[in-house]
């Protein structure tokens, strides 16, 4: 639990976390799937998770943003303080470790710290600003542009400049088709930009 440790709350709501609940869960777990309402809110220890939309008509799914380590997620957060159902999935893009936070221990820090409600602004602001962005990215943005910036944020906070992933998940996550990701990938692939194998691009000379 040292990760908690970096950032800044106070000392009896750090014992308090450690109190709580931990899960360690598998790549692609169900955090929380639309008509859910949920029950806790993660903290994410170390892994991440996806928060996503999908569309089953049209079976096309949107990423809306990623919670990496030290975030909780504020769509949980949301489903939690207002008993609200979930319109959002969220899933584990990776093994993750998490501290579930419980809506009881919510309201009860929300009185008690002040750097707990800190903690909670500065995510949501974060979070929305990425929202934000991906909006303004699919509305202004050529579908090119959008993917190299994808993969360029993938690796932003990595050595390894290799991104494992199927072009289908990636045409999920950007809300394109595979067909298009493939064509746009080997357009990069030519022009030195990456390099690609089965299930997995490494990144050349992405910025």
């Amino acid at each position: 639990m040292e990760i908690i440790s970096t950032l800044n709350l106070e000392i009896e709501l750090i014992k308090e976390i450690h109190k709580s609940k931990s899960l360690t869960v598998n790549k692609n777990y169900n955090i929380l799937k639309p008509g859910d309402i949920a029950k806790f809110v993660p903290i994410v220890i170390n892994g991440s998770l996806r928060v996503f939309y999908k569309n089953k008509n049209l079976k096309k799914e949107i990423l809306l943003y990623n919670v990496i380590q030290n975030q909780i997620c504020f769509s949980s957060y949301i489903s939690v303080i207002k008993n609200n159902t979930s319109k959002v999935f969220i899933v584990a893009e990776k093994k993750s470790k998490l501290i579930l936070i419980s809506k009881k221990s919510i309201f009860s820090w929300q009185e008690k710290y002040k750097s707990w409600n800190e903690f909670i602004i500065k995510n949501y602001i974060n979070q929305h600003e990425i929202l934000l962005e991906s909006i303004k990215d699919i509305g202004l943005n050529k579908i090119d542009t959008r993917l190299k910036k994808y993969l360029v944020q993938k690796t932003k906070n990595s050595f390894n400049k290799t991104i494992y992933s199927t072009h289908e998940f990636i045409a999920n996550e950007l809300g394109t088709s595979r067909v298009v990701i493939s064509r746009i990938l080997k357009k990069f692939e030519k022009s030195g930009k990456v390099e690609l194998s089965r299930g997995s691009i490494k990144l050349k000379n992405v910025s």
